[in-house]
């Protein structure tokens, strides 16, 4: 999978280039933690490249949102489609992880 990465500043926006399933969201998940570990303070996914949230996905980004939360940091998702906004409504994950 293909992930682009700006950072500017203190703030990463990882854009992936398809859906985030049971094949690689372990490696979505190891490139989030990385840019926290080397310093994001606010990482941003933007999910116009995704049309459905996996179980697996929706846990991955509670795990995210929870470490870069007690390092202080924000976690937060972009550009989702009306689907992805009402699982993240029923889930309550939109309580944990700003949607911009």
């Amino acid at each position: 999978m293909e992930i682009e990465i700006t950072r500017d500043g203190s703030v990463s926006l990882l854009k992936p280039s398809e859906e985030i399933h049971f094949d690689n969201y372990k490696e979505v998940e190891a490139i989030l933690l990385k840019e926290i570990e080397e310093g994001a303070k606010e990482v941003v996914v933007d999910l116009s490249n995704v049309t459905t949230l996996y179980s697996m996905t929706l846990g991955m980004f509670n795990n995210i949102a929870s470490k870069i939360a007690k390092k202080g940091g924000k976690f937060s998702i972009t550009n989702i489609n009306s689907d992805i906004r009402r699982v993240l409504k029923a889930t309550r994950l939109d309580k944990l992880i700003q949607i911009k």
